[in-house]
């Protein structure tokens, strides 16, 4: 790779060190942990005060976004740890099991606001009237949207730059507190606006919405336990790390590329080929070089196990063995 490529690769990844993407986990967490605290307290007054029982649950809901947010800080405080004896590839694996624990925290939360929006239709239906809340809990409900998904929005990007798979279920626990308050919102708004017989949009919203959720806390369970289990990386990112080895100098062909998760970082083997007439030292350099590409790419904090073997022609090889006679 060029000098030029290789600072548009660090560009893309601006957190080369497993000590950057500690420190801008952390913040990013605290700050979704404060927005959380603070929203605790104005839903679950506000819907004391505004008689809006579906705003007091959505308060229990940004609670519990409390809990997930300890999980992530313990998670990425334990995986900033160096390697040791006992952890030859360090502790980066728990940012995948703290991403499987957040998930069922996920599944959690939207089955029991799709328990408490079902509950409330049948209510209606059975004839029991949904109270019309006040002005006050609308208000709420709307500043709560504004700021959840503005908490996403910031989390979300920090979780790409970081590649990190825990941050990003976190970034969506913000975002399912926004699509409860979506629920609410309408709901109260609705009853306001048309009357109490209409406030059956708000748990109709919720049930729609807890679907959804369901799908995106599975979808994150899995992609999860996959890592656990050592799966690949994607197609995309094997072709890329392809591209960048035999872009490199020196290398002639590659083979059995082996690529996995390490938490927000990434382990890649494989056996790269070179002109078997090198000496030890050209050949570690070109090793080297290839080490230092993808780190630029991918990170500082990345495996990089590399096998040196010799270019060899084998069908001139043949040939040249047959016309000898050997």
């Amino acid at each position: 790779m060029t000098e030029t490529e290789n600072q548009k690769a660090v560009s893309q990844n601006p957190f080369q060190t497993a000590a950057d993407k500690s420190k801008a986990g952390v913040r990013v967490t605290v700050i979704g942990m404060l927005v959380n605290i603070l929203l605790t307290i104005i839903k679950i007054g506000a819907g004391i005060l505004g008689g809006s029982a579906a705003l007091v649950a959505d308060g229990v809901h940004s609670l519990s976004d409390l809990l997930s947010d300890f999980v992530v800080i313990f998670s990425i405080r334990v995986s900033a740890k160096p390697e040791d004896e006992s952890h030859n590839f360090g502790h980066k694996k728990i940012e995948s099991l703290a991403s499987v624990t957040v998930g069922f925290m996920l599944l959690l939360a939207g089955a029991m606001i799709l328990y408490e929006g079902a509950g409330s239709i049948y209510e209606f239906i059975q004839g029991i009237p949904i109270e019309k809340p006040a002005m006050i809990a609308f208000y709420v409900a709307i500043i709560s949207i504004l700021c959840k998904e503005l908490l996403y929005q910031y989390t979300h990007r920090i979780a790409k730059k970081l590649d990190s798979d825990m941050i990003e279920v976190n970034a969506w626990h913000h975002r399912t507190d926004a699509f409860s308050s979506v629920g609410v919102a309408a709901g109260i708004g609705v009853a306001i606006l048309l009357g109490d017989q209409w406030a059956i949009i708000d748990p109709i919203m919720a049930v729609i919405l807890a679907f959804y959720i369901l799908y995106i806390a599975v979808k994150i369970i899995y992609n999860s336990t996959n890592d656990l289990m050592d799966a690949s990386l994607s197609p995309e990112i094997n072709d890329e790390i392809k591209t960048i080895i035999v872009d490199c100098a020196g290398v002639l062909n590659m083979h059995s590329l082996k690529t996995r998760k390490l938490g927000s970082s990434k382990a890649i083997d494989m056996h790269i080929m070179v002109d078997p007439d090198l000496t030890v030292n050209e050949a570690a350099a070109i090793q080297k070089e290839v080490e230092k590409c993808l780190k630029d790419r991918f990170g500082a904090d990345t495996y990089v196990i590399i096998k040196i073997e010799p270019f060899l022609d084998r069908k001139a090889d043949r040939e040249k063995h047959i016309s000898e006679g050997l």
